[in-house]
């Protein structure tokens, strides 16, 4: 296949999968990393002089033909374009996964709250977009997400630009073979576990969120609000990594302990503090070995 065809092939994707991210309800956050995913291969197959040429073509195809085209351009430059190139770069290298992953969230998370504070201190008013998100929605009802989704706009920027390059470094690396490329794959799920030291982060956060609760201090609260979301968040994760452990033998089950988890948030927190203590994998792990030293088995 020549170059122009590649360019065009991946771009292409590239632009499907970025729109089908806010076109599709719920499900699209997964079509979005595949954007990313698209570019980092035309980088890695083609070069970075075709990997640019196909950023321009689909800036200019989204700013041209795009209903709001300036304001989806930016977000793809924000979210896709910078994402790929750290990705990328990452790859070329040849750091280890994780630290991928931090170095994209870290700068792409920094970029996005300062946009989102630049937007602030000149006038812009946060409410008046979550409010037209929530429009047609019964003013009772849309008030109990509005308030909370304009107070935690930042960490909510950041834990979608997580999850975004998280499932862009998962999905590709599981597709890359096909494209004979060779990236690491992240351990499975169940392997993931936080490093008990994390556990004063969240102490401290959590502290640090009930002294200014009823303080008078509205922006003391909001920060403090908005840490104790991030944190909480890792925790959630690894309340996610404990379900997966325990019922990895059983779709049924998983499916129905990570529906649990998203319906109750604080239920998959709380197993992932728990286990800083407990350690529910190394306790099953030790049991099962102890059932071998009995039966042989």
């Amino acid at each position: 296949m020549s170059a122009i065809k590649k360019v065009f092939l991946f771009a292409s994707f590239s632009f499907l999968f970025f729109m089908s991210g806010f076109a599709i309800p719920f499900i699209g956050i997964f079509f979005l990393p595949l954007s990313s995913v698209s570019l980092v291969l035309l980088f890695i197959k083609s070069g970075v002089l075709s990997g640019l040429i196909g950023i321009i073509i689909i800036t200019a195809a989204i700013y041209k033909f795009i209903p709001h085209g300036g304001v989806l351009s930016f977000v793809f430059i924000l979210f896709v374009v910078l994402n790929s190139l750290l990705l990328y770069s990452g790859i070329k290298r040849k750091k280890s996964c994780w630290r991928i992953i931090m170095d994209s969230s870290i700068s792409v998370s920094f970029v996005s709250v300062a946009v989102i504070l630049s937007f602030v201190i000149y006038g812009f008013q946060i409410s008046w977009i979550t409010s037209k998100i929530a429009a047609g929605i019964p003013k009772d009802i849309s008030a109990v997400f509005v308030e909370p989704i304009t107070r935690n706009i930042y960490s909510i920027t950041v834990i979608f630009v997580v999850i975004t390059v998280t499932l862009s470094y998962i999905f590709l690396s599981a597709g890359a073979d096909r494209f004979n490329v060779k990236i690491k794959k992240l351990q499975p799920l169940e392997k993931w576990r936080l490093p008990e030291a994390n556990i004063f982060a969240f102490i401290f956060s959590l502290l640090f969120y009930i002294v200014f609760k009823d303080g008078k201090s509205a922006v003391l609260f909001q920060i403090s609000d908005n840490i104790l979301n991030l944190i909480s968040f890792i925790y959630f994760v690894g309340g996610f990594s404990i379900g997966k452990f325990f019922f990895s033998k059983s779709k049924a089950m998983l499916v129905l302990s990570y529906i649990v988890f998203i319906l109750d948030s604080r239920t998959a927190v709380f197993l992932g503090v728990l286990d800083v203590w407990l350690d529910f994998r190394k306790k099953k792990e030790d049991v099962n070995n102890e059932g071998y030293l009995k039966t042989g088995d």
